[in-house]
């Protein structure tokens, strides 16, 4: 955009000039340009529309950091310097990444971590966002990232109840119905990952060592969003998770000791407990561990049907072959436990099932980064130990969007 502005610019002052015209007399650019009306509209039109773009563009700014560039900012450069304990004014070869943290600590009114820590915004490392959020399951499967946000509580307000229609004789009123609603409150609350990495990679700072570290960082920061978001105890200090929102939708396998899936269950089960909640719509999709999915390619093949209820395939099904028998997409995480206890059973595992739209999931600015290299075992091995904390919650908008089976066996015995 600056650069076309430029142009334009450059081409309006150009116009003054002037050139040999006709029979030698001399006429301005401007004036000949007007000989050639197809080119001086041409001009006006890229002006007009340049005009249009600039009025309507949002450019990208920073929180109160404007003139920070997020492709500069060096996660290992910074931790090379916080591990030390070094004082922001001595970061020699990290002048940016000290910019960028007494930049937030004026906006923010923070002061120095007498413990080392360093509050960096969420702009300043957009790529380790996207990196964090690709590891977490629940936002693959769709689940609404709200970000950026300032304050606390955050509200959203949900439909609760609607209007009722009524058969009614001549000169009848209905009974009169409310719209009713509800609030749903996400609270700021810890996110924090811990990771440890050899101080070779932080040494060299090159953009492979850089994108492992923050590869490392974001599989452990999306592994803690996916278990609180799926199973997290609603505790003060943990989102309440899918498996404990109450009034969501069950099924049930077996009589009591669970029983392993197959084509027929829980799949159709699961999605009619929706159906009948009005709640089968938006982006509907499966969640279970990979050992659901070692069950189901060990099955006989749905596509080949026979008297012996289908042939045993060559190669394993393939994930489509597998979404298209189970009837909806489905993500997995070894995040869910496979040994819970259903009667005589300890090998049960969970599977969820719902629109993913529903599932909330807020995050507040700012991520607070403390690296060590004395904690634990990391003297003697050589290492740093990197904790990084963020905050976020979730929240199921409506519980009836989900559903929930917990007693999905593995294998047919224990």
């Amino acid at each position: 955009m600056e650069k076309i502005k430029e142009l334009l610019a450059d081409i309006q002052t150009k116009l003054g000039a002037t050139v040999a015209g006709a029979n030698g007399v001399p006429v301005s650019i401007l004036e000949a340009f007007k000989m050639f009306p197809e080119l001086h509209d041409k001009y006006a039109a890229l002006e007009t529309r340049f005009g249009e773009m600039e009025k309507h563009a949002k450019p990208r700014k920073w929180a109160a950091l404007d003139g920070m560039d997020p492709e500069k900012f060096s996660l290992c450069r910074a931790l090379n310097y916080i591990k030390q304990g070094t004082p922001l004014d001595q970061w020699k070869s990290a002048g940016y990444e000290a910019e960028v943290f007494q930049q937030t600590r004026k906006t923010m009114g923070t002061t120095d971590d007498v413990s080392g820590g360093y509050l960096v915004p969420a702009q300043a490392m957009p790529e380790f966002i996207e990196m964090y959020r690709a590891e977490a399951v629940c936002i693959k499967m769709g689940a609404r990232v709200i970000s950026g946000l300032k304050g606390s509580p955050v509200t959203f307000v949900k439909q609760t109840g609607g209007a009722t229609a009524y058969w009614v004789g001549e000169g009848e009123a209905p009974p009169p119905t409310d719209l009713t609603f509800g609030v749903i409150k996400l609270f700021p609350k810890k996110l924090m990952a811990l990771t440890y990495i050899n101080n070779e990679l932080i040494r060299r700072s090159n953009p492979s060592a850089e994108t492992l570290v923050r590869q490392d960082l974001a599989m452990a920061l999306g592994a803690a969003l996916d278990y609180a978001v799926l199973r997290g105890s609603g505790s003060e200090n943990m989102p309440l998770g899918i498996a404990n929102t109450p009034g969501i939708n069950t099924v049930i396998m077996g009589s009591g000791a669970g029983a392993v899936p197959d084509w027929t269950t829980p799949w159709p089960d699961m999605e009619y407990e929706l159906a009948v909640d009005n709640a089968l719509r938006g982006r509907l999709g499966f969640v279970f561990h990979p050992a659901i999915k070692r069950v189901l390619k060990k099955l006989r093949n749905p596509y080949f049907s026979g008297d012996t209820g289908g042939e045993y395939p060559m190669l394993p099904l393939s994930d489509a072959q597998i979404e298209g028998a189970i009837g909806y997409p489905f993500a997995i995480t070894t995040q869910l436990p496979v040994n819970l206890v259903a009667g005589s059973s300890t090998n049960c595992t969970e599977i969820y099932f719902g629109n993913w739209l529903e599932v909330l999931i807020a995050e507040w600015t700012g991520f607070e980064i403390l690296a060590s290299n004395v904690a634990g075992t990391a003297f003697a091995t050589d290492q740093t130990w990197v904790r990084i904390i963020t905050e976020a919650d979730a929240a199921l908008r409506h519980p009836e969007s989900m559903c929930l089976c917990n007693t999905a066996r593995i294998a047919s015995s224990n």
